[in-house]
C-alpha cells in the first residue's frame, strides 16, 4: 500500500472519528451510576434509562413525535411519489422550476421554515398545535419523498413501460405492474427517511408547539432547562439505536448507496 493512500485512508478514519465520537460518549455516559455526567464511567449502570422511560414529558413526547412522524410520513409519501412522477415524464420549462420549489427545504434552514409556516397559518387562523405540526412536518420531509423516488426513475428503462403498453396494458396496469415494483425502493427510503426526520425534528417544531403538545425533542430541551443528569442521555441513546436500526434495515433490505444515486 502506497504512502498516499496510506494518508488517504487515515484521514478518512479521522472524519469518521469525528463525526461518531460525540454519538459514542453520548452511549457511556448514559450508563453512568451517578447523578452527575461524567465520562469515561467508572461504573455501568441501566439506572438512568429506566428513570428515562419514567419521566411524564418523555413518554408523551415520544407518542406525540411517533403519531406525528407517522402521519407526516403517509401524507408526504404519495404527494412526494406522485411529484416526483410528474417531473420526471413532463419536459416542459417551468420543469427545473417547480422541482427546485418542491426541494427548496432542504437548502432553506428549519427555523425559516417554521417561522414563515407560524406566520402563514396564524393569518388563516389555524391555532391547533396538533394540525399546525403536522402540516409543517409534512411539508418539512417532502422533499426527501421527492428525491429517492426520482433518483428510482432516473434508473427506470423507458422501454419496460412502453412493452407493457405495446402488449395493451392501460396505463393504470402498467403503473401498478411495471413502475410501482421497480421504484417501491425508493417510496420506501423516503417514508423511513420521512419517520426519522420527523420524530427527531427540533427547529421546525419549535415555534409551532405549545403547553400541551409537546414533541420528544422539544420536551429533551425544556427538560436540559432544570435537569442536566445521564436521562437526557439515555432517551438520546435510545433514538440513536432506533435511527441506527432503521438506517440498517433500510441499506440490507434497499440499499442506501444505490437509493440516493442519480
Amino acid at each position: 500500500m502506497s504512502l498516499r493512500r496510506l494518508a488517504w485512508r487515515g484521514f478518512i478514519g479521522a472524519i469518521y472519528a469525528f463525526l461518531l465520537a460525540p454519538l459514542v460518549c453520548v452511549i457511556l455516559v448514559s450508563f453512568n451510576p451517578d447523578s452527575v455526567q461524567g465520562f469515561p464511567t467508572r461504573a455501568w449502570s441501566l439506572r438512568w434509562y429506566v428513570h428515562a422511560l419514567g419521566v411524564e414529558s418523555f413518554r408523551s413526547g415520544t407518542l406525540l413525535s411517533f403519531l406525528l412522524a407517522a402521519a407526516a410520513a403517509l401524507i408526504a409519501t404519495p404527494v412526494g411519489t406522485l411529484a416526483a412522477l410528474g417531473l420526471h415524464r413532463t419536459t416542459w420549462r417551468g420543469r427545473a422550476a417547480l422541482e427546485s420549489l418542491l426541494l427548496a427545504p432542504l437548502m432553506v434552514p428549519g427555523l425559516v421554515i417554521g417561522i414563515s409556516l407560524l406566520i402563514a397559518l396564524a393569518a388563516i387562523d389555524v391555532r391547533d398545535a396538533p394540525l399546525r405540526l403536522l402540516v409543517a412536518h409534512s411539508v418539512a420531509i417532502l422533499p426527501y419523498s421527492v428525491r429517492t423516488v426520482l433518483a428510482s426513475l432516473a434508473r427506470l428503462d423507458p422501454a419496460l413501460e412502453e412493452a407493457a403498453e405495446t402488449l395493451g396494458a392501460s396505463a393504470f396496469a402498467t403503473f401498478r405492474d411495471v413502475t410501482f415494483p421497480l421504484i417501491r425502493p425508493g417510496i420506501v427510503a423516503g417514508l423511513v427517511f420521512g419517520l426519522i426526520l420527523s420524530f427527531d425534528d427540533v427547529s421546525v417544531s419549535l415555534l409551532l408547539v405549545d403547553a400541551r403538545t409537546t414533541t420528544l425533542p422539544i420536551a429533551i430541551m425544556s427538560y436540559l432547562e432544570y435537569s442536566f443528569d445521564p436521562s437526557v442521555a439515555a432517551i438520546s441513546s435510545m433514538l440513536i439505536f432506533v435511527t441506527l436500526g432503521l438506517a440498517l434495515l433500510l441499506e440490507r433490505v434497499f440499499g442506501l448507496k444505490r437509493l440516493l444515486a442519480g
